[in-house]
């Protein structure tokens, strides 16, 4: 599929890296860990650890979890990286004050003539809550990448708004939603399909891409996200 390239003033990057950085209360480390350890379970399912991974893994505690997490090749041999992803999306979930913050910011990146919105990973998430606070305020296609959403009960359980019934809100701006996971992230490969979490429309895919935590760019290069786009963009 074909579709047109956007000029680079036609895209805005949002970051939050700032919102993450201030001082913070204590997390939930309990949730933490309960997020590591449904990581860890899919980890273990989808790529080969060492049985010394494994033992550590089958231990309670977030840094041993993280540790195990590690060996594994989304997490790229860093023992500390599993848990450092854990405690901003559990931060994100339990501090009202830096969700709302981070949701304004990309709200207000959203305009009338706004086309697409992708996000990765925990970004798909604060995308998707923005997107819904949107109402009909705009019209566009929802990429998610690597969604956060993709993972464990935790997670879906705390969205804003509520899901109802066991299923999610569609977000009244979204027109078409392309949801696409690759194979190796286990933060994303606990439910991949989110239709089962929002109900059909959604074009679900899984794609043979070496993800590793934090980086987009393995999902920009691969086709089945290079549709999605150029679908968004109005291509054919």
């Amino acid at each position: 599929m074909r579709g047109p390239v956007p000029r680079a003033e036609d895209v805005t990057v949002i970051d939050f890296a700032d919102l993450f950085a201030r001082p913070q209360e204590p997390v939930d480390e309990e949730l933490v860990e309960e997020l590591l350890r449904a990581w860890w379970t899919a980890a273990a399912r989808i790529d080969r650890f060492e049985a010394a991974a494994r033992s550590r893994g089958e231990a309670a505690g977030p840094a041993r979890l993280s540790a195990a997490l590690g060996e594994s090749t989304y997490f790229r041999g860093s023992p500390e990286l599993a848990g450092i992803e854990a405690r901003a999306l559990s931060r994100y979930l339990t501090d009202q004050k830096l969700r709302h913050e981070a949701r304004d910011r990309t709200q207000g990146a959203i305009l009338p003539e706004t086309r697409v919105v992708v996000g990765h990973g925990l970004g798909a998430l604060i995308a998707y809550e923005a997107l819904c606070a949107l109402g009909d305020g705009a019209s566009v296609t929802f990429v998610s990448l690597g969604a956060a959403m993709c993972g464990p009960e935790h997670v879906f359980a705390r969205l804003e708004p509520a899901p109802r019934n066991d299923q999610g809100h569609w977000p009244a701006t979204v027109r078409r939603w392309f949801n696409v996971v690759g194979h190796y992230d286990p933060t994303a490969m606990i439910a991949p399909q989110l239709t089962e979490r929002f109900g059909p429309g959604i074009e679900d895919e899984i794609v043979e891409i070496k993800s590793t935590s934090g980086e987009i760019e393995p999902y920009l290069l691969d086709r089945a996200v290079g549709r999605a786009l150029a679908t968004g963009l109005g291509g054919s």
